[in-house]
């Protein structure tokens, strides 16, 4: 995944997160902004979270590419000398 997916990502989990606990504080009997406070405290946690563990797990290896170049299968000089042996 690139940066920007996961950035997204975040912003989503955060707004989603802002929403529930904005409103949820708000119908539960609390005052709107004490919900607008839980809410974007609540934003702020779950959206670094989310930005944190997506890009630690979800990242894309840099050295996945060159490990995979280097590899055997991929070597366009496998079975030149097969010929000269015989």
């Amino acid at each position: 995944m690139n940066p920007v997916n996961i950035q997204k990502m975040a912003i989503a989990f955060g707004l989603l997160a802002f929403g529930i606990l904005a409103i949820g504080s708000v119908l539960v009997g609390s005052r709107v902004l004490t919900g607008v406070i839980r809410g974007g405290m609540g934003a702020v946690i779950f959206g670094g979270m989310v930005w944190v563990f997506a890009d630690l797990f979800l990242a894309e290896d840099e050295d996945a590419y060159i490990q995979d170049m280097e590899s055997d299968e991929n070597n366009p000089d496998k079975g030149t000398q097969l010929d000269q042996s015989a």
